[in-house]
């Protein structure tokens, strides 16, 4: 199961995805923040991974591409942070 919260603020909106981003899910992830960000193409997108507890191999290509078009990925916890450095190619800071 995946539960996905959108927050949106003055400058920015922030994706706080919950549980696993795996199979089904990753592309229910996809149509929920490419319809965000096609509303409001200017504010910058965050995508908050603290919650998630698995990501499989499709949930990285997304997360890849969704870094490589400016989002940014935050979140605390070892897999989480191990992740998003190998994505983003730098060290998290907490």
């Amino acid at each position: 199961m995946l539960r996905i919260r959108v927050e949106e603020q003055p400058e920015k909106t922030i994706f706080h995805i919950e549980g696993k981003l795996a199979g089904d899910w990753v592309d229910e992830l996809r149509k929920v923040w490419t319809s965000v960000r096609n509303e409001a193409p200017a504010k910058q997108a965050v995508v908050e991974l603290s919650s998630v507890m698995t990501v499989d191999n499709p949930g990285r290509r997304l997360l890849s591409q969704m870094h490589s078009w400016g989002t940014q990925l935050t979140g605390k916890g070892l897999m989480i942070r191990s992740l998003i450095d190998e994505i983003t190619g730098s060290p998290t800071l907490t």
